[in-house]
């Protein structure tokens, strides 16, 4: 049954979410239980799949309220999906408080803020770039070595908080042992997800657990033998560490997500409200010598070479230079385009805000996995110019083009538009991120449990 089940759900998702996708703003919580065809070795019966499909454990509060007490000295908003998703689910309508009718079990963990309070040791106050403290005796302040030592003790606290979360849920509750945690998610909330916050685990005690996340990096192997940026490839230079039985996103299982930004219904921007008098908008930079260079090679050195070509040869109309968020946002509302540079990762939160403030993004993906675009056929090749990080000299004639056809920059435009409220984080807000995330997790319950996923109307 869970052969043919898994063998036909690509094709009953191509055929439901294509035009799903679009009706997804009209579209609610049913408050009924709704019939759904399941597909058997014996052909077609009836089902009554439960709408409240996902059962939250109730962790200690060493795992959540004690880790919101810290107060981290700098520490983005951006990181903590993780509270965001737990405290949505609580009061959701697809919870369940009877773990016998979970088809999923969400493990709560505040890891965003508990790994920032790490990561921001031994630096100046406010400035965790900045380090002002030997890490260890024979590293000098600052050094690369300090850096990295730096890093892994963030990485090696926080992997440990997450072992021992895994180890309470195994002891305390009977649902891990049926599918090896394959029904269990946690959110991993920071740049490299499971790379940051549980590296230090084998895949013994992750079992197939999957993750919500924001990072859908699909070039980053467990042994990279290229780097995903344009740099010859050094022996010294900055690599991560991260797990080897496992990659650290999952195409297949894993559930991606905006990183968080506090935008209301009211703060999005229509392509076509206002002038849009700026072509091209760089706001982002790149310091040489800060501390960001000894870590980065994955984005900042792209950031670099964008910004030098900006300078050598700016399209008319561009502007370039960093900014304060909110008046970044204000420039992207009365721009057409907007170049979103990758940072730590190839994505970045610029993507989703430029969005929603209608400005049609430019990214260097090489290869890379969005939300909501592999199971619910979120189209960005239709709103999104991506460019090969080795092609980033052609940035100005192939936006040039574009600006030259005013068909196919409406086009874009105007795809932009349609798809702009599926990145509201907004509680309620209609086809938001919190919507698409119970969409996305019905079809993994679907997928785990061998049950037909739960029908949104």
């Amino acid at each position: 049954m869970k052969r043919d089940w898994l063998v036909l759900l690509p094709l009953l998702l191509a055929g439901s979410h294509a035009s799903e996708i679009e009706n997804v703003g009209k579209q609610r919580l049913s408050k009924k239980f709704h019939e759904h065809a399941h597909v058997s070795g014996g052909g077609i019966k009836r089902q009554r799949p439960t709408k409240e499909y996902m059962y939250v454990y109730d962790m200690p509060a060493k795992y959540t309220a004690d880790i919101r007490k810290l107060s981290p000295e700098w520490h983005p908003d951006q990181y903590d999906f993780d509270q965001v998703l737990h405290e949505h689910f609580q009061n959701s309508r697809v919870r369940t408080e009877d773990p016998e009718q979970a088809q999923l079990f969400m493990i709560p963990v505040y890891l965003g803020r508990y790994y920032n309070w790490f990561w921001q040791q031994w630096s100046t106050p406010g400035n965790p770039w900045d380090i002002v403290e030997d890490c260890e005796p024979r590293h000098r302040a600052g050094s690369p070595e300090c850096w990295w030592e730096k890093w892994m003790w963030a990485k090696g606290n926080t992997s440990e908080l997450v072992r021992e979360a895994l180890q309470h849920v195994k002891a305390s509750h009977p649902h891990w042992e049926k599918h090896n945690g394959a029904n269990h998610f946690m959110v991993f909330s920071y740049d490299h997800a499971r790379c940051d916050m549980a590296l230090t685990l084998r895949l013994s005690e992750m079992g197939q657990m999957f993750s919500i996340q924001s990072y859908g990096d699909l070039t980053l192997t467990n042994e990279p033998k290229v780097p995903p940026i344009i740099q010859r490839w050094q022996e010294n230079n900055y690599t991560w560490g991260q797990p080897r039985s496992w990659a650290c996103f999952r195409p297949d299982a894993d559930v991606l997500v905006p990183m968080y930004y506090e935008f209301d219904p009211k703060d999005v921007v229509s392509p076509f409200v206002g002038e849009r008098s700026v072509s091209m908008l760089m706001r982002f930079a790149y310091t040489e010598g800060d501390g960001k260079n000894l870590v980065e090679h994955y984005g900042h050195r792209l950031r670099h070479e964008i910004i030098e070509y900006w300078k050598a040869d700016p399209l008319e109309g561009s502007e370039q230079g960093l900014k304060t968020p909110e008046e970044t946002d204000a420039d992207m509302a009365r721009s057409l385009f907007c170049v979103c540079a990758p940072g730590a990762t190839q994505d970045t939160t610029r993507l989703f805000r430029a969005i929603l403030k209608g400005c049609i993004p430019i990214t260097f993906f090489r290869a890379n996995d969005l939300p909501f675009a592999r199971y619910l056929g979120v189209p960005y090749e239709e709103f999104v110019l991506n460019i090969q990080p080795d092609d980033y000299i052609q940035l100005n004639s192939k936006m040039q083009r574009i600006l030259d056809s005013p068909t196919r920059l409406r086009h874009m435009q105007e795809a932009l538009e349609a798809h702009q409220r599926h990145f509201l984080w907004s509680e309620g807000a209609e086809g938001g991120v919190l919507f698409n995330i119970e969409r996305e997790l019905s079809v993994r319950a679907a997928m785990v449990t061998d049950t037909p996923h739960s029908v949104f109307r």
